[in-house]
């Protein structure tokens, strides 16, 4: 390893809730936080808050600090801001009760609402401001705006059931939209401002699923619509499309993408730029910046997954139902830095410091074989560790401002020249570079005003032209010949 790091990892298994060491070993070597192995976990640097149906318990990792019971605990959320614990109890089966506490004292505010029908895919369903200076709410379809127990407007939104706030701006846009189900026939996406009225509406055309994608910074707004049903039945995925919303135009527009489905869409910490997933396996990853034009092609790979790191590593991978590759990238020198493979992961976190990364395999996902590995960015397994049931490992936040640094050269090890021998057809140059152009090696910088994927008149990657069509022969009629 580069440097002593005192990183450490928050693991729950069927024993309950640990604190560990990221080198640990043995269960010895690790500190019991809870017995109940089942709660749900919110990770912080300085606490953790640990939930179940029955109660919510705040530990500062020596010693639990506070607990409230509740008759049949939903959900809970705490804000981008941490100082307000929203949370949802259900109280019989008709209603729902919807509280906010003050965090970390986990004080009742003294604001309740009685919520009587409660969308899971919604949560949460009151939401704050970056300041948490105000509130947002949908009732009686209605956008409310609130500021403590002031109301600052309400705006009829029509039968949208969902919305986004835009984060880290003092006066925040609220972009509200609907999904077309067996109950709504129509979608629509409306944008509301602090002043309660409507600034942008448009009706959205077969949509059953949409992503608001706000950058970092809540400068730059993205849009990932799908339907589920393609009409070409060119996909069993259905049909997407990623718009860009143009705040000096205000308009959206579409984005070029590759045939085929979008897999993932990701800001950078920065808010500079974003990468692209979609296309048909292998699937096709490509930057763009915060203006939408695109910079660099990764190539194209069978990858699905984006997890930006502090700014400066980027690791693309293909988790799910492919193989488990891991590539990792420079994003200030787009070049690659590593590559590893992690089969049938469940989920893959970056340490504060992201010099690290841990991947894991959890129940229920997968019920056999759990375990978690811990590696640096140059793919070097550090320690790995096995569980009989294992359902959870991050690592515990740290507030402390690592330098952001450039890869460290690996050693060079001197390879003895190979003897001449056979070569086999799957090892020929031509084979190699067939390879290449499928699994998408030849990541390249792209032009100015490039166009590709669902603009182009083929299939084929940026670069790449299509066979010419031979011509067809076509044989003259048997009376013109005996003439």
């Amino acid at each position: 390893m580069e440097q002593n790091i005192p990183h450490q990892l928050v693991i729950r298994n069927k024993n309950g809730v640990y604190l560990s060491n990221m080198l640990a070993k043995s269960d010895e070597e690790m500190q019991l936080i809870n017995q109940d192995g089942n709660a749900q976990l919110i990770v912080l640097e300085n606490q953790i808050v640990m939930f179940n149906k029955q109660s919510i318990k705040l530990h500062d990792y020596n010693q639990q600090v506070k607990e409230l019971e509740f008759t049949n605990l939903q959900n809970i959320h705490l804000t981008e801001s941490k100082q307000h614990l929203i949370v949802m109890d259900k109280l019989d089966q008709q209603s729902f009760q919807l509280q906010i506490l003050r965090f970390p004292s986990l004080e009742s505010k003294g604001i309740n609402f009685n919520i009587k029908n409660f969308k899971r895919e919604s949560w949460p369903i009151l939401k704050y401001s970056s300041d948490d200076q105000y509130y947002f709410i949908i009732q009686n379809q209605k956008l409310h705006c609130y500021a403590d127990n002031y109301c600052v407007y309400q705006t009829d939104i029509g039968n949208c059931d969902y919305f986004s706030v835009q984060p880290n701006t003092p006066k925040p846009l609220v972009v509200c939209y609907s999904v077309m189900d067996f109950n709504i026939k129509e979608s629509f996406l409306k944008i509301v401002d602090m002043n309660g009225k409507i600034k942008y509406e448009k009706k959205l055309h077969q949509t059953s699923d949409l992503e608001v994608i706000w950058s970092p910074n809540g400068q730059s707004l993205l849009i990932n619509k799908g339907f589920h049903e393609d009409n070409t039945n060119k996909s069993y995925f259905g049909q997407n499309q990623l718009l860009f919303y143009d705040f000096p135009k205000n308009a959206l527009r579409e984005l070029p993408t590759y045939e085929g489905p979008i897999h993932h869409v990701q800001w950078s910490p920065s808010s500079k730029e974003f990468i692209l997933l979609s296309g048909f396996m292998p699937s096709g990853a490509v930057m763009y910046d915060n203006n939408c034009k695109p910079l660099f092609e990764f190539g194209k790979d069978h990858k699905n997954k984006i997890i930006w790191g502090n700014g400066r590593f980027v690791m693309i991978c293909g988790f799910g139902n492919l193989d488990g590759s891991i590539h990792i990238w420079d994003a200030k020198t787009l070049k690659q830095v590593s590559t590893n493979k992690y089969k049938s992961a469940s989920l893959c976190h970056w340490s504060p410091c992201s010099r690290y990364y841990v991947c894991a395999k959890v129940t229920p996902r997968m019920n056999v074989d759990n375990q978690y590995s811990l590696f640096d960015y140059h793919g070097k397994e550090i320690i790995n560790r096995k569980f009989q049931e294992l359902y959870d490992v991050q690592f515990r936040p740290s507030s402390i401002k690592f330098e952001e640094r450039a890869p460290t050269p690996t050693k060079q090890v001197q390879q003895e020249a190979p003897k001449k021998q056979f070569i086999a057809f799957a090892d020929n140059p031509l084979a190699q570079q067939m390879r290449a152009m499928k699994a998408g090696e030849g990541a390249r910088v792209l032009q100015v005003d490039e166009t590709f994927g669902k603009q182009s008149n083929n299939n084929f990657p940026p670069g790449y032209e299509p066979p010419k069509e031979k011509k067809k022969r076509v044989r003259k009629p048997k009376q013109q010949q005996q003439q």
